[in-house]
């Protein structure tokens, strides 16, 4: 395979040689995983390839034998080949959920998947690290024209290859609207913390719905971090609280969330899925476009440049050193039923009813009901 010759300098320290899509080309035809779809952002993932050699030959940071190409850790100044990489991903996920003890008094486990990385990350390993797990995979189809059905007909196919029960959960027949309505609504330039909204309330409502008593979210370290960064500069206490691995119930219909993959950065889920040929969805949400998240995860990455390991030292010490202050000094609010849906809520109106009911539906349209 031929490219335009030229060095591109990959987050300020590896030189790789070859044209972008030489090194994108060669990478997923190697591990036998289907190209980017057309709409692909390539800039967003080409961040993610970092060969140590892609000419030459190198050497595995752990088995010491000589590969071609190597999965190079920036958090961990590693190379992996593909054996040990993902023998390397495996044991840092089965440690994130023992540490935790994340499955501690769970019997039915869902997990929320929606075919990208992340989430086809989680569920792939949770097949691999307990083969004996038996769990149900939770699916939204969003209603996002050219996005949606492509990430439903994607779950759906892995979960019946890999006889995994699954429940899949149509916005737009189930509710009567979609994500897509609020992106031309007033709401447009905060889709992306609508979407959380409905997400959560929706994957809540389900999970109770089918009596499970956790959910499993594909949240890793690059969402935490940018999480945490964010809530620390706005000062918004209450929310640091709940910013943690596990989130037990606080009320008979909250379920439990865990979140094995908090530790894992996005270029590991993005490598794992690769080294495993786990089919995801590589294109990113056609919504998410100018999303001030996402440019606080750029910035994010750019003091990992200059202070690795940033993003980690970030979690731990909110983990260890902040979040016991921050919980001896704010408890868990007072919960009452929300008048319209009969979901907990700190006010008479849940946040989930208050933002339907903001939004411009046709007369069909049936709101949350008890």
């Amino acid at each position: 395979m031929h490219g335009r010759a030229r060095s591109d300098k990959i987050r300020g320290r590896s030189q790789v040689k070859g044209s972008a899509w030489t090194i994108i080309v060669a990478s997923r035809l190697l591990l036998g995983v289907p190209f980017f779809p057309e709409n692909t952002n390539t800039k967003n993932k080409l961040k993610y390839f970092h060969f140590q050699s892609h000419y030459r030959m190198a050497r595995c940071s752990k088995c010491k034998t000589e590969a071609e190409s190597l999965y190079r850790l920036d958090n961990m100044r590693s190379n992996f080949c593909q054996s040990c990489f993902i023998e390397h991903y495996e044991k840092k996920v089965k440690k994130t959920i023992l540490k935790y003890r994340m499955f501690s008094g769970v019997r039915n486990l869902g997990v929320a998947v929606s075919g990208g990385k992340d989430s086809m990350a989680l569920v792939r390993s949770l097949l691999n690290i307990f083969p004996n797990l038996n769990f149900t995979v939770l699916h939204l189809n969003l209603g996002i024209p050219e996005y949606s059905d492509a990430c439903q007909a994607l779950v759906q196919k892995f979960c019946q290859e890999n006889s995994i029960e699954y429940i899949t959960y149509d916005l737009k027949k189930v509710e009567g609207y979609s994500i897509s309505d609020f992106a031309t609504s007033k709401f447009g330039r905060r889709i992306c913390g609508i979407c959380g909204v409905v997400k959560r309330y929706l994957i809540n409502k389900i999970a109770l719905e089918n009596n499970l008593d956790a959910v499993a979210t594909g949240h890793n370290l690059d969402d935490t971090a940018e999480l945490l960064f964010n809530q620390y500069i706005t000062g918004a206490l209450e929310d640091l609280v709940r910013n943690k691995p596990v989130l037990p119930s606080t009320h008979p219909k909250i379920v439990k969330k865990i979140k094995p993959l908090i530790e894992v950065t996005e270029q590991e889920n993005l490598y794992y899925v690769l080294s495993t040929h786990t089919e995801h969805v590589d294109c990113e949400c056609p919504l998410i476009k100018g999303s001030r998240m996402l440019k606080r995860k750029e910035l994010l990455s750019k003091i990992e440049e200059e202070i690795p390991n940033f993003k980690h030292i970030l979690f731990k010490t909110h983990v260890k050193r902040f979040l016991p202050i921050l919980e001896k000094h704010f408890e868990a609010p007072a919960l009452r039923e929300c008048e319209r849906c009969g979901m907990p809520s700190t006010n008479p109106v849940c946040s989930y009813c208050k933002l339907i009911s903001k939004l411009r539906l046709p007369s069909s349209v049936s709101f949350p009901h008890h």
